[in-house]
């Protein structure tokens, strides 16, 4: 019979299978899933140990060129390789763009999600960020950050643009937990999605309080759950002028703000808000998510799984 490690080891294989992503060692420690609710976790030499001897990993699992993965998905290397050219060269259009939103009101740290944060992009992929605020900063911020990419024509709507900006969340620096946005207990996308957040800007400090508002619930599913740090040369810092008097002149103008944006809902987001956990529109977050795929890779991927441990 597999061990817990072993298991834990497969399903984070069979996971990323689903996306065409190849494994490093590193990368499954960090990876591995608790699907057992009593995993506690495995260091990485456990880990590297537990894949070098395991007779039941050897048969399910391929290594080559650095990578594990699925027995028959060799193709999924050169994929691999493929997306992370794309993805560098979408990183550093997201850089050029951070670097302007950055100086937007009430902004204070930009983050990467989605594909481009696993450097595992398609050409056609757009970039999506999510962006924290200063407190009560929302709707402002938004507001600004959504503007400035209309003058760039970067937003999504716009034909024939590539590397299009989608700016899929906001939340103040009061509202950083997200274990109430969950889709259940095993909702494996939503914490892989949280996990791998890829900071580019970052002025006071919060991904750092962004991981301790969300590391216990994240732990409890993924044990070697970690940080994930930033490149130093992708790094953007800037220092707007003038930004405290700026701030203090517009605060009043929130309410303005938000009435603007929700009179500019489409219904697509009107019909769903704050039904589940889609789309959430509530004091201090903004999220907006239409196209939500977490049930069906929730289905897939277990659909894989089951497949691979028979």
């Amino acid at each position: 019979m597999a061990s817990q490690l072993e298991k834990s080891i497969l399903a984070a294989v069979a996971y990323f299978d689903i996306f065409d992503y190849p494994l490093t060692l590193i990368e499954i420690h960090r990876f591995v899933l608790n699907l057992s609710g009593s995993f506690e976790g495995a260091s990485l030499f456990e880990a590297r140990d537990c894949l070098e001897r395991s007779q039941f990993l050897k048969d399910k699992i391929h290594f080559k060129n650095g990578f594990f993965y699925l027995r028959g998905s060799d193709k999924i290397i050169k994929i691999r390789h493929e997306r992370y050219i794309i993805a560098k060269q979408k990183f550093d259009r997201a850089r050029e763009i951070i670097s302007m939103l950055a100086r937007a009101p009430f902004v204070r740290a930009i983050f990467v999600c989605n594909s481009l944060a696993f450097n595992n992009a398609k050409k056609e992929s757009d970039i999506d960020l999510v962006i924290i605020t200063k407190k009560g900063g929302v709707w402002l911020s938004r507001l600004f950050c959504l503007l400035l990419l209309s003058m760039m024509r970067a937003r999504p709507g716009y034909k024939n643009t590539r590397n299009k900006i989608c700016l899929s969340m906001f939340m103040d620096e009061n509202h950083l937990d997200f274990s109430h946005l969950k889709m259940g207990k095993r909702d494996i996308d939503f914490m892989y999605w949280v996990l791998n957040f890829y900071a580019l800007y970052d002025s006071r400090g919060l991904y750092k309080k962004f991981w301790n508002a969300n590391k216990d619930w994240l732990k409890q599913n993924m044990p070697n759950a970690s940080l994930a740090y930033t490149h130093s040369h992708r790094y953007i810092k800037a220092k707007p002028r003038l930004r405290v008097i700026v701030e203090y002149v517009l605060r009043p103008f929130s309410i303005i703000a938000e009435s603007i944006q929700r009179a500019k809902f489409p219904s697509r987001i009107r019909d769903i808000m704050n039904q589940d956990t889609r789309v959430r529109v509530e004091d201090g977050l903004l999220k907006f998510h239409v196209n939500d795929k977490r049930l069906e890779h929730l289905e897939a991927f277990v659909k894989k799984y089951e497949k691979v441990m028979q």
